[in-house]
């Protein structure tokens, strides 16, 4: 996916298998859930570059969703979004190239359309946060990828969430949250705290009918984890689809539920999200803390005392790696 580094590193395998199974699921189910159309949104789609030794629609989302979206029973409209026009000049390059041998045939200048079902495939050179919903009704199910290089990048507005919402009640997104603790998590907390806005924006469009899966790679050094917007029936293979691709790599993930296990949910959140003087400084006041404004919140965390001449550099301990026992 053009993602230098995070795009391609041990965690890329993970998520294309989490994602194949997350959109697998969607096209067999939604058919039988009443959907008249299925509309999948990209936000993030890179250019789709095929990754050697790697079949190129399970190792890319653009592939995957193509993919997943030929086999559906119901027409399926994939909307591919890349803001970089170099890279999007790429991904139009590349989708001509593979989207043949999936049964796709250009149909207009950055369209393909596959002749058996009807889905299609359409790339614009937009950014995911101007996604356009304004076609999606009650008939429509829909899908969101949304996969930054950090959740500094964040791709999907702050309303889009609602906006699907308002309109359909079928409707999944995976997205997925680097959280570096050699990089971006070095910032100051007042950047930091609007992370935990990107998350509550999902939970307050959230239906009763549907929760929020967290699950964060365990003993990562770039902290990554994937959020899960689905129905409150798909629980159990949401988490056995995480699972298994954690450990098809010989890894393992940490999953709580929003709505279910509130608590882990949050204490998994502060572990992504906060480094760990700043947690101790909440330590026994995490619920507390959770449930505080953004000002509350900052005044609950001193600012660190500037460093002063003579004393050790950082040895980076604050950002270390939490254990798997380490909650809060």
């Amino acid at each position: 996916m053009a993602k230098p580094n995070v795009g391609r590193s041990w965690r890329t395998p993970i998520k294309h298998d989490y994602l194949w199974s997350i959109a697998g699921q969607e096209a067999g189910a939604i058919a039988h859930l009443g959907a008249q159309r299925s509309t999948w949104y990209d936000l993030t789609a890179g250019d789709a570059a095929i990754i050697p030794g790697e079949m190129w629609h399970k190792a890319c989302s653009p592939g995957i969703l193509a993919y997943h979206a030929s086999q559906c029973r119901i027409p399926v409209e994939v909307r591919l979004h890349e803001i970089q026009p170099a890279t999007y000049d790429r991904l139009i390059g590349n989708l001509d190239t593979y989207l043949p041998a999936l049964g796709y045939g250009a149909t207009s200048p950055g369209t393909w359309t596959h002749p058996v079902n009807g889905s299609a495939v359409t790339a614009h050179n937009l950014s995911g946060a101007d996604a356009n919903v304004t076609d999606v009704d009650r008939d429509t199910a829909v899908f969101v990828v949304n996969d930054p290089n950090a959740i500094t990048e964040w791709a999907m507005r702050p309303t889009f969430a609602a906006e699907i919402a308002a309109k359909t009640w079928l409707s999944r997104c995976l997205s997925t949250m680097g959280c570096n603790p050699g990089g971006i998590k070095r910032g100051p907390i007042t950047d930091r705290i609007n992370w935990f806005a990107t998350v509550r924006q999902q939970q307050q469009a959230m239906p009763d009918y549907r929760d929020l899966s967290l699950a964060a790679l365990d003993r990562d050094e770039a902290q990554w984890a994937y959020l899960v917007a689905t129905s409150k029936e798909w629980r159990a293979k949401t988490d056995q689809a995480a699972k298994k691709s954690a450990k098809n790599c010989n890894r393992s993930v940490s999953i709580a539920w929003w709505r279910q296990e509130p608590y882990q949910f949050d204490d998994l959140l502060l572990r992504l999200f906060l480094q760990k003087s700043e947690l101790e400084q909440i330590r026994g006041r995490e619920r507390e803390w959770m449930a505080a404004g953004s000002e509350q919140r900052l005044a609950m965390i001193p600012r660190p005392v500037a460093p002063k001449p003579g004393d050790l550099p950082d040895d980076g301990g604050d950002l270390a790696l939490f254990g798997l026992n380490d909650v809060a």
